[in-house]
């Protein structure tokens, strides 16, 4: 089973290495064709040999060469555009600073079109090419230890792979076991299989491990091994968890993802950032004047500070001081920190009234951006006050904060700012979290420019 996996991964990688440099000829014929110029020189050579590597890296990483996501529609199209958006960007970003060359857009730009175009069209042939192959090889003989509910489902997604299809010849009841399996297939008893010649019988043993079988799954695995056929190790998570595709190794230990927020990808972790540097960063240079003009005003129009820092909830829990431009009148914490704001609030200032229809407050979060305590997109900050009582009204309230807090978020954009609905604004903040990409995230910035600015319950 695995074999076949390993040898069709290894020359689709291998294949995956040689695009660029085709991207490369086939931009450099076409355009000489049209009547351009374009030298094909050590730099280009230089570049051509550069982005195979980190073509290679990003595919791989984005599942792009994966065997098993070839039969997956859903992502494929948004994968290999990460994986091209990551290569160029990277090798550009890379060669900004060196000044020894330079390259012509007229090769780079269809270059790019023309990798992703092959790699699409590699995808499509060897999805055929494999499904070919699965018809023409010996179908893969397996025993299911295990004759559970667990195991029958198993057995017959095993069956309707498209890459290594597979026959249960047997299920092994446990000890203590429910068959429930059907009687298509025999069921035979532990010791049954000990005494079985498996040699020509199967190619795999599947354990299906459903988790009353985990207190004995290392002494069933030892005695398994006797039997000098592979042993493969599925186990029943349950329909609500969701893990990562391999084991990870700290400190000596085996350890299992099984809950999975994009705060632990790469793509998160660096792009991400760097995105949100960049952005507060333009926000800060361009609103800077704007900035000193709110400030003077609101220190001319009332007493006390300018800004006002207040305490919430972000990334895992972690506390932090979310800055605004204050609007309302001196307080007490106590008072602030358990009301929600409500229209024709006696405290709110006649400019603090303005600055917060117009969102013209939040200005000051880009600093808790810079910082790293915000992201531009991410679900809205709570009081650590409602954060508590809401968590105990909704059950995945909590979720909301496996991403970083935002400034603008996909709720906000829909209309759920202020004091609305919390049930349905959790609904829409763990929709971005499940679905968050960088692109989500532009989509959201560009819907709060066009109809974020004086928007409902904004008061």
């Amino acid at each position: 089973m695995i074999r076949r996996f390993i040898v069709y991964e290894f020359c689709f990688q291998g294949i995956v290495i040689f695009l660029p440099p085709l991207a490369f000829l086939f931009a450099t014929t076409a355009l000489r064709a049209l009547g351009y110029i374009c030298p094909l020189n050590h730099d280009y050579v230089f570049l051509c040999v550069t982005l195979s590597l980190v073509w290679t890296v990003c595919a791989i990483h984005f599942h792009v060469t994966s065997v098993e996501a070839l039969f997956a529609d859903s992502d494929s199209l948004r994968n290999c555009l990460k994986a091209l958006a990551w290569t160029y960007m990277s090798c550009f970003s890379a060669l900004f600073f060196y000044r020894g060359a330079t390259y012509s857009r007229l090769v780079v730009g269809p270059s790019a079109v023309i990798l992703l175009a092959e790699i699409l069209l590699l995808r499509v042939v060897l999805r055929k090419v494999l499904r070919h192959a699965s018809w023409q090889q010996e179908r893969l003989r397996i025993v299911v230890i295990g004759a559970d509910r667990f195991a029958a489902e198993t057995s017959e997604r095993l069956k309707s792979s498209a890459i290594a299809p597979c026959d249960t010849v047997a299920f092994v009841r446990l000890p203590g076991q429910e068959v429930l399996v059907g009687d298509r297939v025999p069921v035979l008893e532990l010791e049954q299989l000990m005494r079985q010649n498996l040699k020509h019988f199967a190619h795999d043993m599947v354990l299906a491990a459903s988790p009353e079988m985990l207190p004995i799954l290392s002494s069933m695995i030892e005695r398994l091994r006797g039997l000098a056929i592979p042993i493969r190790f599925c186990l029943d998570f349950g329909t609500d968890v969701k893990v990562q595709e391999r084991f990870f190794r700290v400190g000596g230990t085996h350890m299992l993802d099984v809950h999975i927020a994009p705060s632990e990808t790469v793509s998160y972790l660096i792009l991400k950032r760097c995105f949100d540097i960049a952005f507060s960063v333009l926000a800060l240079v361009l609103s800077g004047i704007p900035m000193l003009v709110i400030a003077l005003a609101v220190k001319l129009s009332s007493p006390g500070p300018v800004l006002f820092a207040q305490q919430r909830v972000g990334i895992n829990g972690q506390l932090f001081n979310m800055l605004k431009f204050r609007t309302m009148t001196v307080s007490s914490p106590a008072d602030s920190d358990t009301r929600w704001t409500a229209p024709g609030d006696p405290r709110c200032t006649v400019l603090g009234r303005l600055l917060r229809k117009s969102s013209l407050d939040e200005l000051p979060q880009f600093f808790n951006v810079f910082r790293g305590e915000m992201s531009v997109v991410g679900p809205r900050p709570e009081r650590p006050h409602f954060v508590e009582k809401f968590k105990e009204e909704i059950d995945a309230y909590n979720a909301r904060h496996h991403l970083k807090s935002g400034i603008t978020g996909w709720a906000q954009v829909n209309g759920l700012r202020g004091d609305t609905d919390i049930s349905k604004r959790v609904e829409l903040d763990l929709y971005y979290i499940k679905n968050w990409s960088l692109v989500f995230d532009i989509q959201i910035i560009l819907m709060t420019v066009f109809s974020g600015f004086f928007a409902r319950n904004a008061y």
